[in-house]
């Protein structure tokens, strides 16, 4: 359902939608955007996968609206635990048997998106409130943003926000990318262990042309989302800020699928404990967040290793902070910022081969990569 968010059509009908309600009707607004999307869902994937997703995300809300109502109590914790337990259950479940819910329920959305807004959902209704009935139905049916986020929370819905120059500014920008991504396509090496014969400087120029690839596709579609979402009369978060200028990988990831990163931080990182427990503590809790960051795209090991990488970066990055270790900026001086973006770069484009290999594929990739490693093995 992807290829829906470049119609015309697609565009125009959302921007129908932000319409109706008229301007200073919020609840309305919200119930409409949520109706007119679960009848998309509808007319694209059929009845029993609207059904399945629509009791999913129904779910979540009436109990975030229980734990909202509730007074603080020992049965209310345990709700609010089980409820997030059983969340976070499903998201394993639908990432450890993928074909079969596609099998069963056909073109459905990922689970995993709507589950951390569901998880969000939850502890915004406990902890601020604040929520109703047709703001969490906005929050887990906006269609446009249930493939590739941004991972929207319950604020995003809760004002009302009109921007046609931000429209087709978000036009301007995603269209440009997408397009960009079907054109370094063919330069990212694909089946790795069905060909032969490829010189080295492939598997360079497709390590460069698969980080490109990522960003372009991601970003494009998130400038996309973020526009349908203004046309509909809400803000959604960002999701991208140019993140390969970054000169840390703390900052790439205070630039890369912002809405991500700030929910691992806000929800796995901080509760285990964030930087409040010595050092390290923070670099093991570094390395969990991370590594259900990996986890959350899929349950395989290169997922996990890719997200064990990034976290391993980030203690790192977080043990030279602490000692006051600057090694590069000493010995570089005005060249330090140039080469310490190459650098992370470098960094980011290793660990996007993770992500996009599984394990034998990996391997191979690097053996062409770094011809020697695979000689001396």
């Amino acid at each position: 359902m992807l290829e829906f968010l470049v119609l015309p059509a697609f565009w125009l009908y959302f921007y129908l939608v932000g319409l109706l309600p008229g301007r200073g009707r919020l609840t309305r607004r919200q119930a409409i955007v949520s109706v007119a999307s679960l009848l998309i869902l509808f007319l694209a994937t059929g009845i029993r996968t609207t059904g399945f997703y629509l009791a999913v995300g129904l779910a979540i809300v009436l109990v975030g609206l229980w734990l909202q109502s509730a007074p603080e109590s020992r049965r209310r914790r345990l709700v609010r635990g089980l409820a997030v337990a059983a969340v976070v259950a499903l998201i394993a479940l639908y990432l450890g048997f993928r074909v079969y819910f596609q099998k069963y329920f056909e073109g459905l959305p990922s689970l995993s998106y709507l589950g951390f807004r569901g998880i969000a959902f939850l502890v915004t209704a406990s902890t601020a409130g604040g929520v109703t009935l047709a703001s969490g139905f906005a929050e887990m049916f906006f269609l446009p943003m249930v493939f590739l986020g941004p991972i929207a929370r319950v604020e995003n819905f809760q004002e009302e926000h009109h921007d046609l120059v931000g429209v087709l500014k978000r036009l301007a920008m995603g269209l440009p990318m997408l397009i960009a991504a079907k054109l370094i396509e063919p330069y990212v090496l694909e089946r790795l262990l069905d060909i032969g014969g490829v010189p080295v400087w492939k598997y360079w120029l497709g390590a460069v042309a698969n980080s490109f690839q990522f960003y372009f596709t991601f970003a494009g579609y998130s400038h996309l989302v973020i526009g349908l979402g203004l046309l509909a009369g809400f803000r959604l978060p960002e999701n991208f800020n140019n993140p390969y200028i970054a000169r840390s990988i703390g900052d790439f990831w205070r630039r890369w699928h912002m809405s991500l990163s700030f929910w691992i931080r806000d929800y796995v990182y901080i509760p285990l404990g964030g930087n409040r427990r010595g050092l390290a503590r923070k670099c093991v809790h570094l390395l969990v967040a991370m590594g259900v960051c990996g986890l959350w795209h899929g349950l395989e090991l290169h997922y996990l290793l890719w997200g064990l990488w990034h976290g391993a970066l980030l203690a790192i990055e977080s043990v030279f902070k602490d000692r006051g270790w600057h090694p590069l900026e000493r010995l570089l001086g005005a060249a330090y910022a140039p080469v310490k973006v190459v650098l992370i770069f470098g960094l980011v484009t290793f660990g996007w081969l993770l992500f996009k290999y599984p394990m034998p594929d990996f391997f191979a990739y690097m053996g062409g990569l770094i011809p020697w490693i695979a000689q001396r093995s």
